[in-house]
């Protein structure tokens, strides 16, 4: 497969739940591609009003009025919901997807789906636990036979599904930083999910002034649709952001409604909560926050008075992390692809999708495909992964993680080397000795990272790399055997790269040749 189109959609009413779910599936989807060489169009068809989120995730989001902002505008929405069910189906009916992937509803908020299942290749549900009269309706029923696949998003299924892995989120220190928390001072999480409850503008004032008056930090998360007024001065940082789940390992404690994307990311990062549940259609909140009390990783309050109290002994951070240990959104992810992509290519990407990987990402300035394109360097190909696994399963052991990965992160960091001109160096090895294997060119890196530090001039490297000509019958080894102790034996690097230059006469003179000359006594 060569490429893929995805349409995801997502129903939310006044929260963004659906749509986080949905975003955090598929950026592992986006890393699976990537890896996999797959271009991907990803459209998310949303009803949330944090749209926006999509954007700043790199993907496309079509708009579509909810059912309740309709009301909020004075439109009447059973009037409008034939034009919405019509839009739908033009829109998915143009797209065609290979995949659609829909959150909680299966026939959609307002039936809007019945329609147009059919035209997807193959469908995909999330189906998160919601009340028990609303899973009991045969409605709701009747069309799950209709998707190919079911993900369950919770302990029994493949877990909490989160926007970000434990790779991603920040230091303690790094996070405090970012939300100007001082000193040692306690950092405390106020927010009542999206902000649209009736009570929200009243409520969420009155906890963060109790916070204040606590002498602790507050960090105000008061969601997209808030309407009240904005707390903003000392001791107080108002975020603007929609989910700032890489933020929380700088808090101490929060105080929090119960829906799915909060409940789950306080307790992945550790932050013992005082839960003020609020009530929903088919979202059990206050059920959630029970597994948090019993787990002693959070307290529920029936009031604001009572959860300020209770602030003062939250819970464990230790439970919290107990209660959510892992994110489901990489087996989600599997899951989705399944159906449409073949098992042993899956394998061999989520294979190298590990933690030390979505780090070294991170460390690439946010460029996954920087990381993706070293690691296909360093890694074998997708038949040959399933070659081996093959043979290992026969005497049941698994195949390790590529060792060469885990060598070249550590030459990068032994050796200090930005991460972005380690991977052109890497590169820059692969296409000037277009034989070398992979472990030839970790061992080159092993070799030639700590000579090239001694400079101080990573661009220099650079240089002196591209003026090498392309090698077809030289080995790396070989190569690399000559410059290092040539290059052991220079005061710069610029000066080096200059004489380099002179000695191959722009490629005219044979490499082995200006080898020799390298090797000759100064």
């Amino acid at each position: 497969m060569k490429s893929l189109t995805i349409v995801s959609y997502a129903i939310n009413g006044r929260g963004m739940g659906h749509l986080v779910r949905q975003i955090a599936i598929l950026r592992w989807v986006r890393r699976i591609c990537a890896l996999l060489e797959i271009k991907l169009e990803a459209w998310i068809l949303t009803t949330s009003e944090a749209d926006t989120l999509a954007r700043r995730e790199g993907f496309v989001a079509l708009k579509i009025p909810s059912k309740a902002m309709l009301r909020d505008a004075g439109m009447e929405p059973s009037a409008q919901l034939a034009t919405l069910r019509a839009w739908v189906l033009q829109t998915v009916a143009m797209l065609r997807p290979d995949i659609l992937l829909v959150d909680t509803f299966p026939g959609g908020s307002f039936g809007e789906l019945v329609t147009v299942l059919e035209l997807a290749k193959s469908r995909v549900l999330v189906k998160r636990r919601v009340r028990p009269e609303f899973a009991e309706n045969d409605a709701y029923h009747t069309l799950l036979p209709l998707y190919d696949s079911v993900i369950t998003p919770d302990d029994t299924g493949s877990g909490p599904i989160l926007l970000r892995e434990r790779p991603e989120l920040l230091s303690r220190d790094e996070a405090r930083a970012a939300l100007g928390i001082p000193g040692d001072g306690r950092g405390v999480y106020v927010t009542l999910g999206c902000g649209a409850d009736a009570s929200a503008p009243s409520l969420l004032p009155q906890l963060v002034k109790g916070v204040r008056a606590r002498g602790w930090h507050a960090v105000v998360a008061a969601g997209p649709l808030y309407m009240g007024p904005e707390l903003r001065g000392d001791g107080i940082t108002w975020m603007t952001r929609y989910a700032p789940v890489e933020l929380m390992q700088g808090l101490d404690a929060a105080l929090s409604a119960g829906g799915y994307n909060t409940f789950h990311e306080l307790m992945f990062a550790g932050v013992p909560t005082v839960f003020l549940p609020q009530p929903r259609i088919a979202d059990d909140q206050a059920g959630r926050v029970q597994r948090a009390v019993a787990a002693g990783a959070g307290r529920h309050a029936r009031n604001a008075a009572e959860a300020l109290e209770m602030l003062a002994e939250p819970g464990a951070s230790e439970a919290a992390r107990a209660l959510v240990p892992r994110n489901g959104a990489r087996d989600a992810a599997r899951q989705v692809l399944a159906s449409v992509l073949d098992a042993a290519d899956l394998d061999w990407a989520l294979g190298l999708l590990t933690d030390d990987l979505i780090a070294l990402s991170r460390r690439l300035d946010g460029t996954e495909q920087d990381a993706y394109t070293l690691v296909r360097q360093l890694a074998d190909s997708p038949s040959e992964h399933a070659r081996k696994a093959a043979l290992l399963n026969e005497h049941g052991v698994d195949l390790p993680a590529p060792v060469g990965l885990q060598r070249f992160l550590d030459a990068v960091t032994a050796a200090g080397v930005p991460p972005k001109t380690a991977q052109l160096l890497l590169k820059g090895l692969g296409r000037k000795f277009p034989a070398a294997t992979a472990a030839d060119l970790v061992a080159a890196c092993e070799r030639l990272f700590p000579v090239w530090a001694r400079f101080d001039d990573w661009m220099g490297a650079v240089a002196l790399l591209r003026a090498v000509p392309t090698q077809r019958g030289l080995a790396l080894k070989t190569f690399v055997d000559a410059l290092v102790p040539w290059l052991e034996q220079q005061d710069e690097l610029f000066d080096a790269v200059r004489d380099f230059s002179r000695l191959e006469m722009g490629g005219e003179r044979p490499i082995a040749e200006v080898l020799t000359l390298l090797e000759a006594p100064r």
